[in-house]
């Protein structure tokens, strides 16, 4: 199975409207501001909420395709990938 960055770009820009967006939107309506747990929890609620619509709107939705690419955008969203990226200097 391929992993393409592609991919993890498309969903995080979904239908023009970026998927850190709509989860900041949501933070600030329910006020979770300070709440780590809560805010974990609507980030991998809302990844795993675009990457199902991208992969099921672009008839590749498998469930093996769905976890794998679900936990690259939790961290994209999240920042925990930026964590484990190499830095360039």
């Amino acid at each position: 199975m391929q992993i393409d960055p592609a991919v993890v770009t498309a969903i995080m820009a979904l239908f023009g409207i970026g998927v850190i967006g709509i989860i900041e939107t949501i933070k600030r309506i329910l006020g979770t501001q300070g709440k780590t747990v809560v805010n974990i929890i609507i980030t991998a609620v809302a990844s795993l909420a675009a990457t199902a619509a991208y992969l099921a709107s672009s008839n590749i939705f498998t469930w093996p395709l769905f976890v794998i690419y679900g936990a690259l955008v939790f961290g994209e969203a999240s920042g925990l990938y930026h964590i484990f990226a190499k830095k360039t200097a």
